[in-house]
């Protein structure tokens, strides 16, 4: 099994951006906690219009707040159906949704991680090598780690795969981790 982290070609594509801007506790918000009672849809447009750029299949929005189109929620959809919330937004330019990553995991195989950590302070600064327990990853195919809720998903081979196999656009992997 490997793990890689979830990315997105921004520099490839045009990416999305909300209107008004996300304040920063409702950027914040998105930390694996459910929105979906209490969501209002955003209104997301073109960040930069003027370049003429394509929107992928997974423009760029933040790191850790992916947003999917239509095309691609269809396809990703057996891995989004039990550990995201597919909360719709409004753009002119096509039907995207925010996928709220609700599937927090705390499998990280410290002893074999390489991280830093805060002064004074039991909480994780950065990770500069990741190591997991695999099976706490059993049954699941895009999370987030307890330490760093806020930062990218994780997706494994078969999310991967799936958006290769169907050409999605958009889609940047980076290999994290690889299981014996």
């Amino acid at each position: 099994m490997n793990i890689w982290k979830l990315g997105f070609e921004v520099d490839l594509y045009d990416n999305l951006i909300a209107r008004p801007e996300m304040g920063v506790d409702e950027f914040q918000s998105f930390d694996g906690r459910s929105k979906k009672n209490q969501w209002t849809s955003k209104v997301l447009t073109r960040m930069e219009p003027e370049k003429n750029l394509l929107l992928s299949n997974a423009p760029g929005f933040f790191p850790h707040i992916p947003v999917f189109d239509k095309k691609a929620v269809d396809i990703l959809n057996k891995y989004l159906k039990h550990t995201a919330e597919i909360l719709p937004v409004y753009s002119k330019d096509g039907e995207f949704y925010i996928i709220n990553i609700i599937n927090v995991l705390d499998c990280i195989d410290y002893k074999k991680s390489k991280y830093r950590m805060f002064p004074n302070s039991d909480r994780i600064m950065i990770f500069q090598s990741y190591a997991f327990i695999e099976e706490r990853l059993r049954g699941t195919d895009i999370f987030k780690i307890k330490d760093e809720p806020r930062r990218s998903a994780f997706v494994t081979d078969n999310f991967k795969n799936c958006v290769l196999e169907n050409e999605l656009s958009g889609f940047k992997f980076q290999l994290v981790w690889s299981g014996d």
